[in-house]
């Protein structure tokens, strides 16, 4: 099976018809993920025989006369959701054996959809991080471009034809960067719509759980599969509160676009030359444009740091060896705290411990912390009068094409990175990264932003622009620094 060529949404079908058995496609995909694997080091851990129980049983199912909207559909899980079959890592040496009691909510409902679980995905330590440049295994190489980094596993499982839907999480931006490396669709959802009970959070305001998918109009299914009130998670109380909102949309005619007449902080001419150019093809597919201004995208970029940080140092306090994780045998509880966290943390996740604290305490929260939180209040209240002027937003989803393997990249431009995603999270707003194009070789995507809660009728939208997109499949000429 591959995911290029066939949709999730397709491949149930057959299955539910009978025309083909569940089993014996994830012995195919199994298959592939292991070839793929070798290759761009995409997997912390694979399924095998748990796969294969889980194929028979939705065969089973079939067999009885039961619908499955999912039936036989594999996908991936990142490696910071707890699955019950296989290790949770989250990334780190000293999680390698942890086996969780229970699964992740997002999973337990896909998997009772009919879809199988193929493995655990490779993530930069603790999950925090779009590169998995700080993964204990080493980083996810770039189907599309091996020399340099998928940033999501999950979206390099997809771009190598190895299943149909990854599960994924995303703070800052990581989905949708690399959805847009990997030229497949990132999807991030309203805030409070899907349960994120299960999913090891190191920032309780902006981590969410998300989808990423080959084809566009395989993620209204799977949404539809996740989403809804769990009281395992109070966020989720918001869906029980939502007034009716659009769910689909008839012509594009009538819906406004809202884009931005600079850019800035973009690597080339390139990137805006292939911003410029999504833009045209949808207004040539009868959307309206309307120009907005978003004044405080620095500022976001640097509040959501800030902010971000101090809420991991206070999530990592957790993993000290005597609550949870592994304990490194040491003289007296001070060095087993120094010695287990040295172990356990490396790279962004330190950095952030260690920032975080800082900006917490009485020298840093006046001065940094608190005017974070304000600045958050901004940004939610400009993109809320963006809003007021256009339905859906359009903004670049990397600043940059995919980093290289080899080097290692100062990480204050890794922050840099995320100047174009973090409004969505700071403000809870749906995002969709879609492939726009090529550039150097490597695939570059866009992302629309939607209103609160109007997921079904991005999405719908979606499904109709794609298409006017995958013209856009080739290097852009011409442009400069």
């Amino acid at each position: 099976m591959d995911s290029t060529t066939i949709s999730a949404g397709r491949l149930a079908d057959q299955v539910n018809k009978g025309e083909l058995k569940a089993r014996e496609l994830i012995e195919k995909v199994l298959q592939n993920a292991e070839e793929q694997d070798s290759r761009l080091n995409i997997f912390c851990s694979t399924a095998g025989e748990v796969a294969l129980d889980q194929a028979s049983a939705v065969d089973k199912k079939i067999e009885a006369g039961i619908c499955l909207p999912l039936a036989g559909v594999p996908f991936t899980i990142k490696d910071d959701f707890i699955y019950k079959a296989l290790p949770t890592t989250l990334g780190s040496l000293m999680f390698k054996s942890f086996y969780p009691p229970y699964n992740a909510a997002a999973v337990e409902k896909l998997i009772a959809a009919g879809a199988v679980v193929v493995g655990k995905t490779n993530i930069d330590n603790m999950g925090v991080g779009a590169t998995t440049l700080d993964s204990p295994q080493g980083p996810t190489l770039n189907p599309r471009e091996p020399g340099r980094i998928a940033g999501s596993a999950g979206a390099a499982a997809l771009a190598a034809g190895i299943c149909s839907l990854a599960l994924e999480s995303d703070s800052g931006g990581a989905l949708r960067q690399g959805a847009s490396h990997c030229g497949v669709f990132g999807f991030l959802p309203s805030a409070g719509l899907v349960s994120r009970h299960g999913l090891a959070l190191h920032s309780g305001s902006f981590c969410r759980v998300g989808l990423s998918a080959a084809y566009p109009e395989d993620l209204p299914v799977a949404l539809n599969v996740i989403s809804g009130y769990d009281p395992r998670d109070p966020a989720t109380a918001a869906c029980r509160e939502v007034k009716a909102r659009r769910e689909k949309l008839d012509d594009l005619s009538n819906i406004a676009v809202g884009y931005l007449e600079t850019l800035p902080g973009l690597a080339s001419g390139l990137h805006r030359n292939l911003y410029q150019d999504t833009l045209d093809k949808i207004a040539a597919l009868g959307v309206k444009k309307v120009e907005v201004r978003l004044t405080h995208l620095s500022e976001a970029l640097r509040a959501y740091q800030v902010i971000a940080a101090a809420e991991a140092s206070s999530t990592l306090l957790r993993y000290d060896g005597i609550r949870y994780g592994e304990a490194i045998e040491a003289d007296n509880l001070e060095m087993l705290y120094c010695k287990t966290r040295k172990a356990t943390f490396n790279g962004e996740a330190l950095n952030r411990s260690i920032f975080g604290t800082y900006f917490l305490s009485k020298g840093g929260y006046d001065r940094y912390y608190r005017q974070a939180l304000k600045v958050w209040t901004l940004v939610r209240l400009e993109l809320e009068a963006a809003f007021d002027q256009c339905d859906l937003l359009l903004l670049p989803a990397v600043r940059t094409e995919p980093l290289p393997v080899s080097g290692e990249p100062d990480f204050i431009d890794l922050y840099e990175d995320n100047l174009y995603t973090v409004p969505a999270s700071m403000t809870g707003n749906p995002a969709l990264c879609l492939p726009a194009g090529e550039l150097g070789g490597a695939p570059v995507g866009v992302q629309l932003v939607g209103r609160l809660f109007e997921d079904a009728f991005l999405l719908s939208a979606a499904v109709k622009i794609a298409p006017a997109l995958a013209s856009a499949q080739q290097e852009l000429d011409g442009g400069g620094n």
